[in-house]
């Protein structure tokens, strides 16, 4: 490396130009007069004197006082380096813990309709940081489609939306023999496929999407809190997801789903079977407009469009459930339902 090279490096470190040349010329000499530095070194000789002061409080030399005047020695860089690389460490750390208890203080979360929340980053450590906000948020249904080299870094916080009882589909992309190595929990529903674009979708709240164009690297991630995009997100992966090879089926027990949609694509091989199902719907009522919840046995169900199609990839143009609570029979369509009794935010059914 070119000593300009070097200086600059050194610059990096928050030394100035003329501490730099200092310390190189020091490290160069391995024992010379501050006269002697100043001529190696080209910083002036006014200005050396104050320059090695800098240098020893940094603890970069050492300055010793002999018969014939002060000498300069440096000791190994590689120790003095490291220790001045703990000390920027550790100044750091406590000037960013400080502007953080700053700044905490004058940061307010406003009450903004979180609809208007669409916005881009270049920074794959930005997107994985909305990634985990948007897996901690999910309450009923989480989709992600990562690559097989991420799942590590969120492996706990997907664990933590299965302890919540949350449903989560896990597309991994990539080397299929990373897949085949990787234990997961047994609760989750796994599946792999080659390539496919990445993005993440938790209930219709919150949305990280990055596409992957074969003449395009480096795309940007999106990430949004608009209810219909992330939606549009959730629609998506039920294109891919059937097409993709099973991995891990998930385990039994109560399943969440965001409407009866994806609940009748998963059950209804036990709805036919005669299996007593009950479902617990949290939405609005189509007519009163209001918010609540309701609970009793699924006693039935439709699902059917304008034509017949596979509607485990295709959106129907009806999907209801039909419960009987205790203040009689309830019917329940998706969250943009006109016809049905209640328009559902989410649906979680369990056996009896």
């Amino acid at each position: 490396m070119s000593e300009s090279l070097v200086i600059e490096e050194l610059q990096g470190l928050g030394l100035t130009e003329y501490q730099s040349r200092a310390y190189l010329a020091a490290v160069k000499l391995g024992r010379a007069r501050p006269t002697d530095l100043a001529d190696e070194s080209g910083v002036p000789q006014a200005r050396i004197y104050d320059v090695i002061d800098d240098l020893q409080s940094e603890g970069l030399v050492e300055v010793h006082s002999q018969a014939r005047g002060k000498e300069v020695t440096a000791p190994s860089p590689q120790t003095v380096l490291n220790q001045l690389k703990r000390r920027r460490i550790e100044d750091l750390s406590e000037t960013v813990s400080t502007a953080v208890s700053e700044l905490e203080g004058l940061y307010h979360r406003t009450e903004e309709n979180p609809d208007a929340f669409v916005t881009m980053v270049e920074r794959e450590d930005s997107a994985m940081r909305h990634a985990r906000q948007a897996i901690a948020d999910a309450e009923w249904w989480l989709t992600l489609s990562v690559d097989a080299t991420s799942y590590p870094d969120l492996r706990s916080d997907i664990e933590e939306a299965l302890d919540r009882n949350v449903t989560v589909r896990l597309l991994l992309l990539g080397d299929e023999t990373i897949v085949a190595g990787t234990d997961f929990d047994e609760r989750l529903r796994v599946r792999h496929r080659a390539t496919a674009d990445t993005f993440i979708a938790a209930d219709r709240s919150y949305g990280v999407f990055s596409s992957k164009h074969p003449a395009r690297s480096g795309q940007p991630y999106i990430i949004t809190q608009e209810r219909n995009l992330v939606l549009l997100f959730q629609n998506y992966s039920e294109q891919i997801w059937p097409a993709s090879t099973v991995v891990q089926r998930g385990s039994e027990g109560a399943r969440r789903y965001l409407d009866p949609w994806h609940a009748i694509n998963d059950l209804e091989p036990e709805f036919e079977a005669g299996t007593d199902l009950y479902a617990t719907v949290r939405g609005t009522h189509t007519e009163r407009h209001r918010q609540g919840s309701w609970e009793g046995e699924i006693v039935d169900y439709e699902i059917a469009g304008p034509t017949e199609v596979d509607y485990s990839v295709a959106v129907p143009q009806e999907a209801s459930l039909t419960l009987a609570t205790d203040d009689g029979t309830v019917t329940v369509g998706g969250w943009k339902a006109t016809i049905e009794d209640v328009a559902a935010e989410g649906v979680e059914v369990t056996r009896l």
